[in-house]
């Protein structure tokens, strides 16, 4: 399941524990990552407040967050310049489906807003294992 898919099943729960169970079923690399994007105040990626781009049309789409977990690293690094940095991270967003860009450059800004999410459910459901 990609992750926009998660996001909407997440907001169709009610509850804390059907919410968490999404999830832990749903649990990978990609998912705690964004967690730990837009929840830990630690982490700073070498980017530009602003990022301008173009959404792919979805018969354009190459790539999902999942894939591009890995490519995160390169983000963080103060040796990439921040001009290449931009780059790196627009050419990201344009390969992914605009729903997921979405979330990726909500989630580095600090700002991914989810109906059922929270920092709280984040922590009960991961715990120490991505918050500090």
């Amino acid at each position: 399941m990609e992750i926009h898919e998660v996001f909407t099943d997440l907001g169709r729960k009610n509850d804390g524990e059907s919410r968490a169970k999404v999830l832990l079923d749903n649990d990978s690399l990609a998912l705690r990552t964004l967690m730990r994007l837009n929840y830990d105040k630690t982490i700073k990626l070498n980017l530009s407040d602003e990022i301008e781009y173009k959404p792919a049309p979805l018969h354009e789409v190459y790539t999902t967050i999942n894939k591009e977990t890995k490519n995160y690293v390169k983000l963080i690094s103060p040796s990439l310049s921040r001009d290449k940095a931009d780059n790196l991270f627009i050419s990201m967003l344009e390969s992914l489906d605009p729903r997921e860009a979405k979330i990726l450059n909500a989630a580095k800004n600090k700002k991914l807003f989810v109906r059922g999410l929270s920092r709280k459910l984040a922590v009960k459901v991961w715990g120490n294992r991505i918050f500090s």
